[in-house]
Order: C-alpha cells, then structure tokens, then sequence
C-alpha cells in the first residue's frame, strides 16, 4: 500500500491530526496541549508539518519540527498495518527538513525527539533513527501531575486585582505583551495567540487572566481537557516579573484546577523545564507531584555538504 504526504495546512487539516491523536496513548508527548503547539507562527508557514495518508485517505502519521521547543513532535497510528512504512517516511522527512535549516541557517544545530522515561518503545524508535545524542540533564522536562479528587480551595485575590477570562482577540495584543514579559522571550506573537482561540479543543473557561487594578494584564493560565479521557493539562502559565510577590500563580493554578474538576477531569498535567525550579516549586505548592521525566535524544545533520 503506497502513503501520500501533505503539506500540514493548518485549520483545513487539523480535525484529521486530532483524531490520529486521539488514538495516541497518554505516553505520548504533548496529546493534550498540541493545539498550542499547533497555533504557532512556523507550523502554520507550512514547511514544518507534514501528515501522511493511505490508499483510503486515512491519516496514518503526522509530524511537525517545534521550531521553538526544538523538538520533533511525531503521531504514527496505532496497530496501523503500514506503522513501519509510516515511521521510515516521517524520519525520512525529517532529516530532510533538518538539513534544510542547517543550510538556511548556515550552520549546524541538534535537533531533537522527545519520549517519556516509561516508554522503552518510543525510545527505541527514536534511537533507530540516529537519536543518539544525549541532552543535558537541565533540557529535559519534568511531567507533574495533580489529583482532582481534593483541591486547596482557591486563596483571595490582592485588593483591587481581578480574576477573569481572556476576552477574546480584542486583548490577544495585551496578551502577547504580558506573555513576552512572563518568560523573558518574544516568541509569542499575537497570531500564534489568536490562533489558539480558534483551535477545536479551546475553551474560553480554560483561559484566564488576573488583571490589576488599573485593568492591565499581570498573570495568566492556559488549560485543555481531554474530555474523552478525563484529563487537563495547564500551558502556558505565567506571571509578570512585577508580579511575582502577589500570589498570583498559585491563584491562577488552583483556579484552573476546580474548573477543570467542574468540567469532568480527573487528573491534570504540566510540564515545565527540570532547570526551572520556581516554577516546579509554584506547581509542587498547589499539589502537584512529579510523576515522569521528559527525555530527549538527539542527532545531527551537519555532514551533509560540507556543512
């Protein structure tokens, strides 16, 4: 049987990834926050996501180079006849991308796969393809998870601020700014966040935002439920440097947390970088527990052409 590839086009194609993702098992990396990932400004420029069909127009894989985690994001269908054609065509693909960039770049860089610590399989896999490298221990992630059975009852807002949700595109540009500030980065842009407003799995209740007292942005926190398998999982979540002493991520989190138990989960996730210890203390302060590890292995393509 031959397989088709595409071109990842964006919201045109983006309920046949979901439902291919939906087969993937909770090992997988990233099943539940992939719209965000989706949302952002290279993988919607159509060179970096690609999805395979077979003979009956079904998705069978789908992969996309994470630009900003730098990180290969890859689904393969379960049980799939075609698996090992499927897996041969998205590493393939892969390396071809990889040496492009170099290329573009005029330099070489690793790139990367994820896996988590229990799942010998996906390691196995990623290593077969030439990911070898190992990555510092301070690259890799750390998966948190929290038990809805009983939540901290959510601590009183300082005087004058203000819980809510983010009120839709007209504050994205706020947003952006806010975010920018939070992680001392200006990758976000604000059509990577009006993007995700439009994503099947966003939900406004999911997404919500502590104002200060003169109305401008000073926390947010991002949520997506699964709701077939009864689980959320929080990203992004950040508060502005000005901010920090207020109390309010540990308000935004425990918040986050009852409206996910309202809308029927069971368990929530997050993942943040093992180096980044205010954040994991932020987590581990609500009732988040360190559950697996996030690892990686890398390759590089620089003996292509000189490079």
């Amino acid at each position: 049987m031959n397989l088709t590839r595409h071109v990842y086009r964006g919201e045109v194609d983006l309920p046949r990834i979901l439902d291919l993702v939906r087969d993937q098992p909770l090992t997988c990396p990233h099943i539940i926050d992939l719209p965000w990932r989706l949302s952002s400004p290279i993988i919607n420029e159509g060179r970096d996501a690609a999805l395979w069909e077979d003979t009956d127009g079904q998705v069978v894989g789908f992969a996309a180079w994470q630009y900003y985690w730098a990180v290969l994001d890859f689904f393969i269908l379960p049980d799939s006849q075609q698996h090992e054609m499927v897996e041969r065509e998205i590493f393939a693909w892969a390396d071809t991308r990889f040496r492009e960039r170099d290329e573009e770049r005029g330099r070489p860089l690793p790139y990367w796969a994820e896996f988590r610590d229990d799942d010998q399989e996906r390691q196995r896999l990623i290593e077969a393809h030439g990911f070898a490298l190992d990555g510092d221990e301070e690259d890799h992630h750390v998966l948190l998870q929290h038990s809805l059975a009983e939540i901290t009852p959510v601590p009183a807002l300082p005087a004058g601020f203000t819980l809510r949700t983010l009120a839709g595109e007209q504050e994205v540009a706020a947003y952006t700014e806010l975010h920018r500030a939070a992680f001392k980065s200006d990758s976000m842009t604000p059509e990577w966040r009006a993007r995700t407003l439009h994503m099947p799995q966003y939900r406004p209740e999911f997404d919500l935002i502590a104002s200060t007292p003169d109305g401008s942005l000073a926390g947010f926190c991002v949520g997506w439920f699964d709701s077939e398998r009864h689980v959320a999982q929080v990203e992004p979540m950040g508060v502005h440097p000005r901010f920090h002493q207020h109390g309010l991520g540990r308000i935004l989190l425990l918040e986050m947390l009852h409206r996910f138990k309202k809308h029927g989960a069971d368990r929530a996730f997050v993942e943040t970088n093992v180096s980044r210890i205010p954040a994991r203390r932020a987590y581990e302060s609500v009732g988040f527990q360190q559950v697996h590890t996030i690892l990686r292995k890398g390759k590089w393509m620089s003996h292509l052409r000189g490079i």
